[in-house]
């Protein structure tokens, strides 16, 4: 740490710090990445985190993967895929083009984003907070992490923090899902595995959607996901790929 650091941390401040960034250098697991975010916590106190890999695609939309949701309110995550509202998000968008430290307010004076979007927010408790990432060597692809909550410090100190640990944190996010990668592509969440077992069923995307209580669009996404992780062609393929690594029953 150079000595101008001590102008915005204390010396406990900095010993959390180093042990934070000492233990992302071993972290392999999401369970462990959820632990350093509670670290984390003692330095900039929060009340919603959540960190993913994603990109920007060439017409300007937004795709996420990959996912740790620390403790943002899983409904306003839901909502937030089913309208791709990354899509309209600024602090996406911007997360996804510039990867650089951002404070919610500045970047919606910049990029007004919906106010139907903000309002929502503003109801889970999301009114203003940090989104900083950092960006993979392949093109625009990188990683997201969102801090918000009434508890939070919106001030240069939480800034410094976070401009030092995120790129520790980026690094064991990627660590973590490319070892996830090489395990096994097939690791599938409850949700994706009733899913594919209503696919099984002969089921239709609308007809998981009344079955499941969500939309049309957010079953889509869980299909997508699922497509992915066993690296399957079709719909009728990744049940066959399922049923043969025993992640769904025959019957």
């Amino acid at each position: 740490m150079t000595s101008g650091l001590t102008r915005w941390l204390s010396k406990e401040d900095v010993y959390i710090l180093l042990d934070l960034i000492h233990r992302s250098l071993s972290c392999m697991t999401k369970e462990e990445l959820t632990g350093l975010m509670g670290i984390l916590s003692r330095l900039i106190p929060y009340d919603f985190a959540i960190c993913l890999l994603g990109k920007r695609e060439a017409d300007g939309s937004v795709k996420f993967y990959n996912p740790v949701n620390v403790n943002y309110p899983a409904e306003w995550v839901d909502i937030y895929i089913d309208r791709r509202y990354q899509d309209v998000d600024p602090v996406a968008k911007e997360n996804f083009s510039r990867f650089r430290l951002q404070r919610w307010s500045d970047t919606y004076k910049a990029h007004l984003p919906p106010p139907e979007f903000v309002s929502l927010a503003e109801d889970f408790g999301l009114r203003d907070g940090y989104t900083h990432g950092a960006r993979n060597p392949r093109a625009a692809e990188g990683s997201l992490f969102s801090f918000s909550g009434a508890s939070m410090q919106h001030d240069k100190r939480t800034e410094v923090i976070l401009g030092l640990v995120v790129p520790h944190l980026h690094q064991a996010l990627v660590r973590i899902v490319d070892q996830d990668n090489r395990k096994s592509r097939a690791s599938l969440s409850t949700r994706e595995k009733e899913v594919l077992k209503w696919i099984k069923e002969g089921k239709n995307t609308w007809e998981i959607s009344v079955i499941l209580g969500v939309s049309e669009r957010t079953v889509k996404f869980h299909v997508c996901n699922i497509m992915q992780k066993l690296d399957a062609v079709t719909r009728t393929h990744a049940v066959a790929i399922a049923i043969e690594q025993g992640l769904i029953d025959v019957e």
